[in-house]
């Protein structure tokens, strides 16, 4: 996934609350356009319906269509709009120019549809309108494709969600009830590089599905190589005064050369 924020204007946000500010602030109007970039399992969309609540609001994911989109934007202007899972939806040319109206940064958007759609020929739904609804993009990836998708970017007050794995592991409390593998996570966040909250939901099917093996197969789930976990053990004992004593261990243990422990010491950043 490229960095999004190497993305012009983009703002590192690490913690929920933060979060939960900016889309606040979208729904309150205050925000006209807010694209929320981030790796998926992080919660940004339930962020974002949390923020919005019981408010009238129109919600678009993959399966929307462009024109869809247009005649429901019709039928509800001015109310905010969510366009969640964007990765799909920039890459079809109809909606991104769809998209390049509906996020221009004047308080007042007007929104026209180019062909003769049988619903507008038959008079259903005008060629074109006015709305002044805000608008949230929320997406995994961001790629500046094309001249139409940069003018988007470049709107946009762009945020890119980046919570550590403690981050997450704190906010996943407030739901999550299985012990056993809350804590087996929580002994592993310190060698977690991209966390999701579904590693939780997996690790207790897991757990029910291969009592046996459950805790090795999510740490394979959640990218930790054997080697991994057995250097940062050798890290955290406090009986290893050095690496050279942890590498004899490592060997000993069969994990590989004195090389493959600095190279997935370095891979751990603790180089």
């Amino acid at each position: 996934m490229p960095d999004p924020s190497k993305l012009q204007n983009a703002l590192i946000v690490t913690d929920y609350e933060e979060l939960t500010h900016f889309f606040s602030q979208f729904v309150a109007g205050r925000l006209h356009l807010l694209m929320v970039v981030g790796d998926p399992g992080v919660s940004k969309s339930q962020c974002a319906r949390r923020a919005v609540g019981n408010r009238k609001h129109l919600y678009f994911e993959t399966h929307a269509t462009p024109f869809g989109m247009y005649h429901q934007i019709h039928e509800n202007c001015d109310v905010p709009i969510i366009i969640d899972d964007l990765d799909h939806l920039y890459k079809d040319q109809a909606t991104v120019r769809l998209l390049k109206s509906l996020c221009n940064t004047d308080a007042t958007k007007q929104l026209r549809w180019a062909s003769k759609h049988p619903s507008i020929t038959r008079g259903e739904v005008p060629a074109s309108f006015s709305t002044r609804s805000p608008v949230c993009l929320i997406a995994n990836e961001w790629r500046t494709v094309n001249a139409n998708v940069r003018a988007i970017e470049d709107r946009a007050i762009l945020i890119h969600f980046k919570p550590s794995a403690g981050e997450v592991h704190v906010r996943v409390r407030d739901w999550f009830k299985d012990e056993e593998v809350y804590g087996f996570i929580e002994e592993h966040l310190p060698f977690i590089t991209r966390h999701s909250m579904r590693h939780y939901v997996k690790g207790q099917q897991l757990r029910q599905a291969c009592p046996d093996k459950w805790q090795e197969q999510l740490l394979t789930i959640m990218g930790l190589d054997k080697e991994v976990r057995v250097i940062g053990q050798l890290l955290r004992a406090p009986e290893y005064g050095n690496d050279a004593e942890r590498i004899a261990v490592f060997e000993a243990r069969g994990y590989g050369s004195r090389a493959t422990f600095y190279r997935w010491k370095k891979k751990l950043g603790m180089s």
